[in-house]
């Protein structure tokens, strides 16, 4: 059954005219109006972002759907909740017995007026608020009203992650169940704070798929695409210095010293220093929703209006 279901979505989607996807959407940070690409087959705008604050109140982002020159008349506009990158404060955020999960919900409630859905993208969630976490989903979902599009965006997981880490918040299976859409971050490949690589290569997206696709209904999947790149510093330059170390390095540099005694003693000087950069260009985005487009998948979602290679929009699906 499951297979049949899938072979008609393909066919569906096959018999898109002059879209790739049945919804392509994009992320756009307030302030970035301008940025908006009015040549585009996007559907679905994910305003970015409320943030949760101290007291669990939400500031910041889109207060209503920002005005977009050139925006079809049938844009789709997605208030999108995250929190700061905080395992504590997402512990705390979550947890049933304090005031912060309730004034979180009510919140999104009281905002989501004029949009047309709510998406929550909450990354920081440790294994041991897994349950937490889902639960806050499914109020989330109960409490929305019913015309609105509930979207989860998840970190990017594959099978073999999967059996590693089996109490992995992000269960795709149950998040599939609870929102009209999953959004899969398929990027960070490679991040900040670890060794430099691709952002997303396409064996690696191909992987993250093939979990998706074994665990969320094809009708509910976006597959998220980076614009952006990463540069990386290969070099440490800041550190601890003992004070022999430190004369040793001043008589080798041939550096110049300053001494006061409010101050202390200082010197300058200029060192090479060897970045690693890695960005998406042109081919590997159109070689990654060429991977996407032979999938039976709901669409794509692009990471972030302002950030793609030049004349990205214009040739997208020509």
């Amino acid at each position: 059954m499951k297979s049949f279901i899938i072979t008609l979505f393909t066919v569906f989607l096959s018999l898109a005219t002059q879209a790739r996807f049945n919804e392509t959407w994009a992320y756009l940070m307030k302030g970035e109006e301008k940025y908006f690409p009015a040549s585009s087959p996007i559907t679905d705008i994910g305003c970015f972002s409320a943030s949760v604050d101290g007291d669990g109140n939400l500031s910041g982002g889109h207060l209503t759907p920002p005005q977009l020159p050139g925006a079809g008349p049938d844009m789709r506009y997605h208030l999108v909740i995250t929190i700061p990158w905080s395992t504590t404060l997402a512990h705390i955020y979550l947890d049933p017995k304090l005031p912060f999960r309730q004034r979180i919900i009510d919140g999104i409630v009281a905002r989501c007026g004029p949009f047309n859905g709510v998406q929550i993208d909450i990354e920081s969630v440790s294994s041991k608020d897994k349950a937490a976490y889902l639960k806050f989903l499914v109020a989330v979902k109960n409490a929305l009203p019913k015309d609105k599009m509930f979207s989860v965006a998840v970190m990017a997981r594959w099978a073999d992650h999967k059996k590693k880490n089996p109490s992995d918040a992000f269960d795709y299976s149950f998040i599939g169940k609870v929102a009209d859409r999953v959004i899969i971050m398929a990027y960070d490949e490679h991040y900040r704070g670890g060794g430099h690589g691709p952002i997303a290569s396409l064996p690696w997206c191909d992987k993250i798929y093939r979990y998706a696709q074994e665990t969320i209904s094809p009708a509910k999947i976006i597959m998220g695409i980076p614009l952006y790149g990463r540069s990386w510093q290969k070099e440490k330059t800041a550190a601890a210095m003992r004070n022999p170390e430190i004369w040793t390095d001043l008589r080798l540099r041939g550096a110049q010293l300053e001494s006061t005694p409010e101050n202390g003693g200082s010197y300058s000087y200029t060192t090479n220093v060897t970045m690693n950069v890695h960005f998406e260009s042109l081919p590997s985005l159109n070689a990654k929703m060429d991977l996407y487009a032979t999938k039976p998948i709901r669409g794509i979602a692009f990471w972030r209006i302002s950030q793609g290679p030049r004349g990205f929009w214009d040739q997208l699906y020509k």
